[in-house]
């Protein structure tokens, strides 16, 4: 008499599911959907912090070349610090959880921003501060969100991360175009608009799954399988490391996107608002305009790859992808007319959606699942936690070169990466 019993407990979830109407497959695309959502409630924000932080810096503040580095540098240093950090509690924690605790704790830099742009006593301490705390928060919501996209991507995997950076980025373009309104509306207005997208972020994450640990772990140290323990988080951090390095499609990806993030994404975020500035005229219109493009490029090519149904070769995809991304960044070093500086920051757009979902992709597929957080925060550690050393170096080299003549300081080193990638290591052959 017991067993039919406990086979009927066992069977309650699903008949609960079923009493509401609800499949397991239509839950999973319903919760990816909330993912999805939540994603570009977040970038949204982000979108508007990054035109609106850009203007007070360098058009309301006026701060020099080496000073606008440094701003860049307050926004993404945490992430150089505190990244793995991040993707070690995303294992050891449910990362539903810690999702929406972050995004909610996001709305109160913005909400003390406004309060320095209100009172009038806006500066330039303020504002490193404010870009410390968001983006310390930030090193904590990639990993938790990258955490759990393989659990609520359903069969195709890469149509699932192509959906994640198409409103990833267009979330980013959103935010770029509503932050634009800062010149008529003024710089408070935009802030409370950005303070509300990332509490609707955190609501979405109330309707993500749990972890399957559930943030449990054991008595100590690293656990059989990867599995986090209650031990060193130093020690849960060396241990996806490890994994990372001695992965070849776990490890390529990694190295490519650290040059990204020094040579790439670091003098996007300083020298294109300085190339703005001194050689199209400046102003938030302007600014905003310039960073809405680049994502319109990576939503356009991750919508086409969703079309193709995904990459094959996804290693000889990311090389490619870079190469072109070089001769670009070279081409609009040559000072082109502000129309055609905007058409190839869309093309830059384009070679980053091949790169971007080639190697989401790759780090998705080869992460153990019990380390899953940790590896992809190694990813995002090159992503975002590498662009503090290029923004620093951009700071500099505008002032030494100019921000026009600068970009070519970047775009060669990153043929000469693309070249030995290709020459001397196997992402040629990785798919």
């Amino acid at each position: 008499m017991l067993r039919p019993r406990i086979l009927s407990r066992r069977r309650r979830p699903e008949l609960r599911r079923r009493s509401f109407g609800i499949a397991p497959q239509a839950q999973s695309q319903l919760r990816y959907r909330w993912f999805l959502a939540g994603a570009g409630a977040w970038f949204a924000g982000w979108g508007v912090s990054t035109v609106v932080f850009s203007w007070l810096v360098v058009d309301v503040l006026q701060a020099p070349g080496r000073w606008v580095g440094a701003a860049q540098l307050s926004l993404s240093l945490p992430g150089l610090v505190l990244m793995l950090a991040g993707g070690a509690a995303a294992d050891r924690l449910d990362p539903r959880r810690l999702l929406f605790a972050v995004q909610l704790a996001a709305a109160l830099p913005t909400a003390a921003l406004i309060a320095g742009v209100e009172t009038g006593v806006l500066t330039l301490p303020l504002l490193l501060l404010y870009g410390a705390v968001l983006g310390s928060l930030q090193a904590f919501v990639l990993p938790s969100r990258d955490a759990m996209l393989s659990r609520v991507a359903g069969g195709n995997l890469m149509h699932a991360v192509a959906g994640h950076t198409v409103f990833q980025f267009g979330g980013l373009a959103l935010g770029n175009a509503l932050a634009t309104q800062a010149e008529f509306t003024g710089a408070s207005a935009v802030l409370i608009l950005q303070a509300l997208l990332v509490l609707a972020a955190a609501l979405c994450a109330l309707h993500l799954p749990r972890s399957a640990h559930g943030g449990r772990s054991g008595s100590s140290g690293e656990q059989p399988g990867g599995q986090p323990g209650r031990g060193s988080a130093l020690a849960d951090i060396l241990a996806g490391l490890r994994t990372v390095a001695r992965t070849p499609a776990l490890r390529l990806p990694v190295l490519l996107v650290s040059a990204v993030g020094i040579l790439f994404i670091g003098p996007f975020m300083v020298l294109f608002p300085l190339v703005v500035r001194e050689e199209y005229g400046g102003g938030v219109l302007r600014l905003g305009i310039m960073w809405m493009t680049f994502p319109l490029g990576t939503i356009s090519g991750s919508l086409a790859i969703q079309m193709l149904g995904g990459v094959r070769h996804k290693g000889r995809a990311i090389l490619i992808a870079l190469g072109c991304g070089a001769c670009i960044l070279l081409l609009l070093s040559s000072g082109l007319p502000f129309p055609l500086f905007i058409l190839g920051a869309y093309a830059w757009g384009l070679a980053g959606a091949a790169f971007i979902n080639s190697g989401r992709t790759m780090m998705q597929e080869a992460a153990p699942e019990a380390q899953r957080g940790r590896v992809l925060s190694a990813y995002q550690f090159g992503f975002f936690g590498c662009n503090p050393i290029g923004a620093l170096l951009a700071g500099y080299a505008a002032e030494w070169f100019g921000p026009l003549k600068a970009i070519i300081a970047f775009g060669v080193p990153m043929l000469a990466v693309v070249a030995s990638a290709a020459l001397f290591s196997s992402a040629w052959r990785l798919r």
